[in-house]
């Protein structure tokens, strides 16, 4: 059945009459006639008389009444949701995201997306080393270290790179190495070298440096997450690689950066994997908007750290 016929039927019985009804629904009379005569005609039976001037409910209309307001009340509640998903009063975005992009790259982001739409709610889970350790349907958004690192997507799922940065190899303080002017790859090979965990987007391409320049470190300690990779070094355990951004925001290490290999250093890529825009809620469309508005296509720390 045609939901405006009742609700139609329900305008009628609360104003007491079709030209009160017409004004209320701003609809023509005829308009308001012809979709009660419908109803009329589903049930079987007359739903309202002539009393006067304007109109009462037969007992079947009086039974529909309770029934019509109901359905009023369920349509009030759509547009309502409706209406606070469109204005961002409702709704949920769920991040997934590396321990790097996770510490280092979202959370002030997400903090100015929170203050300026307070009332979705924020779910991130971060330092994940292996996606398939994690559901995908339980997610909205992948940030990731690798374009190729989500195999499992969903075909509407598309990846997209992001941001880009650079690695920056840091030495302990008054490490040998610091005192040299031409520092290159090869000075590293005879010092312990602080490996990320296999998985990590860093070490793999740090290791792709290494290949392309046909070197190999003999020595090496593996750790897991980009903090720990700075505690190491700033014990002096060897020598590690963090991004750029980490640096600008871990001032406590005891640690001295260099862009390596000269001049150019290591230049890495974060991707984000995300629906089509035809499958974005409007929560989803409306952090992707106020990820380009607030963008860093390259980080600015990078630049201020000796070369």
């Amino acid at each position: 059945m045609d939901t405006e016929l009742l609700l139609t039927f329900l305008m009628v019985a609360r104003s007491g009459g079709i030209s009160a009804a017409a004004r209320a629904l701003h609809r023509s009379q005829p308009t308001v006639t012809e979709r009660l005569q419908k109803l009329t005609q589903h049930v079987g039976e007359p739903l309202t008389m002539r009393s006067g001037r304007g109109i009462r409910l037969t007992p079947a209309g009086e039974a529909l009444l309770a029934t019509a307001q109901r359905l009023r009340d369920v349509v009030d509640e759509f547009d309502d949701i409706v209406l606070r998903r469109q204005r961002l009063q409702n709704g949920v975005l769920r991040i997934a995201a590396t321990n790097t992009v996770a510490n280092y790259f979202l959370p002030q982001c997400l903090v100015a997306f929170q203050r300026q739409f307070p009332d979705v709610e924020l779910q991130l889970r971060g330092g994940i080393i292996d996606w398939s350790d994690i559901s995908l349907s339980d997610w909205d958004l992948f940030f990731l270290e690798g374009e190729a690192d989500l195999e499992e997507l969903p075909s509407y799922y598309m990846v997209t790179p992001w941001l880009h940065d650079e690695i920056m190899t840091i030495f302990p303080e008054g490490h040998p190495l610091l005192a040299q002017d031409d520092l290159s790859l090869e000075s590293l090979m005879s010092y312990p070298i602080i490996w990320r965990e296999r998985a990590s987007g860093i070490r793999r391409s740090v290791e792709q440096v290494f290949r392309d320049a046909h070197l190999m470190p003999k020595q090496s300690i593996e750790v897991t997450g980009v903090e720990a990779v700075g505690a190491a070094v700033d014990a002096g355990l060897g020598i590690g690689f963090v991004t750029a951004a980490a640096l600008r925001r871990r001032k406590d290490w005891r640690v001295n950066a260099r862009r390596l290999p000269a001049p150019h250093g290591i230049q890495w890529t974060l991707y984000m994997a995300r629906p089509q825009p035809i499958y974005q809620s409007h929560t989803i469309q409306a952090f992707l908007q106020f990820l380009d508005a607030d963008a860093v296509h390259t980080s600015d720390t990078a630049a201020a750290l000796p070369r």
